[in-house]
């Protein structure tokens, strides 16, 4: 075996646990269960709250990852000790307790309730939400903490374009062949500003010969750096 490409292979006798990927299975007398497997080497360099960032990733990180446990512990003790894990995680990376504690409790009423759902509920889910996406339109935006909050921009576009005052709503109106407008919802679609690592690291090996990145400071001028005039 040590010969086949060169690898080096290290094997280990029969055991009734290993680590799989992100999982560590065990088998548990006719049953297996499972659990999170989480390298020693892992930093958990989450997002620390002063970081340029809308609020929505810190939300989903969470939401995500408390579903993620619950999908993939088979027992309430693991289910715990890795959302305690977690939650001390982001504690030392900055967070405020008092903030992120009602986020932790809304994700894990969302996974328990994930997790009692059938087959046909999640399907029936996946349409609904498809269909919202057909009447929704998205607005990209690149993020910057001194522009006009979500909030903002969507008390904006009710007020003057989806149901204006003394005036017709957009879901109300026709083109010139009678058709209304589909349109019900506007989505915020953020992206971050190009960082330092977009700068100085080339992502795709295969054009590493033909990009030059920058090499002083001198040459970065991403959208973060730059003055913002207006809205």
């Amino acid at each position: 075996m040590q010969q086949w490409h060169g690898l080096e292979w290290e094997f280990s006798g029969l055991s009734q646990s290993c680590n799989y990927m992100d999982l560590t299975l065990t088998i548990s007398g006719r049953t297996i269960q499972s659990t999170l497997f989480e390298k020693a080497q892992n930093l958990y360099l989450y997002l620390p709250p002063h970081s340029s960032h809308p609020r929505g990733p810190l939300q989903s990180l969470i939401f995500g990852n408390i579903l993620r446990i619950h999908r993939l512990c088979s027992t309430p003790n693991e289910i715990q000790k890795h959302s305690r894990a977690f939650f001390r995680r982001l504690i030392n990376r900055g967070h405020n307790s008092s903030t992120i504690t009602p986020i932790f409790h809304k994700a894990t009423h969302n996974a328990r309730a994930y997790m009692q759902r059938t087959p046909d509920d999640h399907t029936h889910r996946q349409h609904t939400l498809q269909t919202k996406t057909d009447t929704t339109i998205f607005f990209h935006l690149k993020y910057h903490p001194q522009d006009p909050t979500a909030r903002d921009i969507q008390q904006a576009w009710q007020t003057t374009i989806a149901s204006p005052p003394n005036d017709v709503p957009l879901t109300q109106l026709t083109n010139v062949d009678g058709f209304s407008v589909p349109i019900q919802s506007l989505t915020i679609a953020y992206s971050r500003p190009l960082n330092l690592r977009n700068q100085f690291s080339v992502r795709n090996i295969e054009n590493r010969g033909s990009q030059c990145p920058p090499t002083s400071l001198d040459t970065l001028t991403p959208p973060i750096f730059s003055s913002r005039h207006g809205s």
